[in-house]
């Protein structure tokens, strides 16, 4: 039940950030956050695939290239859980590192699909990735407070 509100209060704010949000500014990407939530709640075998699905319906409510967000997504709590394990949880920055390691994964993912189905690489400037993550990793340090666990 609490990964179902935490979908819809996702579906929420992806739209409210969607209409209220600069046009042609990287948006904060919520369906990230809320795959490391669930993937830092659950077990890799369950998180990994649960992050897969969120990126597919990631995909199918964009209208979307279909897998691509699915392999950006499955690629961060991949890199998320591998991070997670090397960082002491107590430790002040530990959330944050693995949220910038996961974020790098995502792209990483992102490039992998491109590169794999041999399509053109988008005009992408380096300020908006650094922007994007910058606007998301609020929302990641938000989710781990309202789960209770402090990053």
């Amino acid at each position: 039940m609490k990964v179902f509100l935490a979908l819809l209060a996702t579906l929420f704010l992806a739209g409210l950030l969607g209409t209220l949000w600069p046009q042609g500014a990287m948006a904060p990407d919520l369906f990230l956050v809320l795959a490391l939530w669930y993937a830092r709640s659950q077990p890799y075998y369950l998180g990994l695939p649960g992050a897969f699905l969120l990126g597919l319906l990631q995909d199918l409510l964009g209208y979307g290239l279909l897998g691509l967000h699915a392999v950006g997504l499955l690629s961060a709590a991949y890199a998320h859980y591998g991070a997670s394990r090397r960082l002491t949880e107590g430790a002040g920055l530990g959330a944050p590192f693995a949220f910038l390691w996961a974020f790098l994964a995502k792209w990483a993912g992102y490039f992998l699909v491109v590169y794999w189905l041999r399509l053109d690489l988008p005009p992408l400037a380096p300020l908006d990735l650094f922007l994007e993550g910058l606007f998301t990793l609020p929302f990641f340090l938000m989710a781990l407070r309202f789960s209770g666990k402090q990053p």
